[in-house]
């Protein structure tokens, strides 16, 4: 076999692998805790995989093992809204929140559904919900910082990108995210500043890539040999950037 074809078979012999541990399951000397984490670490690898029905099945087993904690239960309503079950995801976290009122993960998850939804405002205010109790949550900052952009309030929204960054400088998505509302700003320069080393990082996802691309054309920055861009800096480039921040923040992927 050759090493490309090894390379290829890994993240199925991987999730094979972890679906045989969850299988054994909970035996006498098993605790519930051992189970759930065997679920939602299948969950993640079938979702980076692809493998879409696999991951909401585990998450939904893990939900309904325990219901009680609010993590799993956020856990499976981000799951649902990055698979277009937003409404399905909201009834998960009306519910846990039912149980867990105020919870910082729900709260969140409740927040991103908002983004989707359009609705900034009802989601700045999820987000600053959460803030009041949790000042260095990253998660809340960078979808307060989306919301705010939303509402065209793009200096406070900057801040917000950049208190979070100064919290977890490593995490991916608020630096995508600061870098698109630089963009929004006509600050492109700085834009591709923070995009380009972000695209070459491991693990950055394709959308960063995309972004780049984005922030190319509105500063007609092509790499050498590069074609020549499909969007002109304007109006839809603005729209395709409001877009991406809501859509990226709503996945979830701090």
């Amino acid at each position: 076999m050759t090493g490309t074809a090894t390379r290829a078979m890994r993240p199925g012999l991987v999730l094979a692998a972890l679906l045989l541990a969850a299988c054994g399951g909970r035996g006498a000397d098993g605790p519930q805790s051992y189970d759930t984490a065997s679920r939602l670490r299948v969950a993640a690898a079938a979702e980076a995989s692809g493998q879409t029905g696999i991951a909401l099945s585990m998450y939904a087993a893990a939900a309904a093992a325990d219901p009680g904690r609010a993590d799993v239960q956020a856990g499976f309503a981000g799951a649902l809204a990055r698979s277009g079950n937003a409404q399905q995801a909201e009834q998960v976290l009306n519910r846990a929140l039912a149980q867990s009122p105020g919870d910082p993960a729900l709260l969140v998850q409740l927040g991103r559904l908002r983004l989707r939804a359009g609705a900034a405002p009802q989601a700045l205010a999820l987000f600053e919900q959460v803030l009041a109790a949790e000042p260095r949550s990253v998660a809340a900052l960078d979808g307060k910082g989306v919301a705010l952009d939303l509402l065209g309030r793009q200096p406070e929204a900057e801040r917000s990108f950049r208190t979070a960054l100064a919290i977890s400088p490593e995490s991916i998505v608020p630096a995508n995210n600061l870098a698109m509302s630089l963009l929004l700003a006509g600050r492109s320069a700085e834009a591709l500043a923070i995009l380009e080393p972000l695209a070459r990082r491991p693990g950055a996802p394709p959308r960063v890539t995309a972004n780049l691309e984005i922030a190319r054309a509105a500063a007609d920055d092509r790499p050498p040999g590069g074609t020549a861009p499909a969007v002109s800096a304007g109006a839809a480039d603005l729209d395709a950037v409001l877009g991406s921040l809501a859509a990226e923040v709503a996945a979830g992927r701090s």
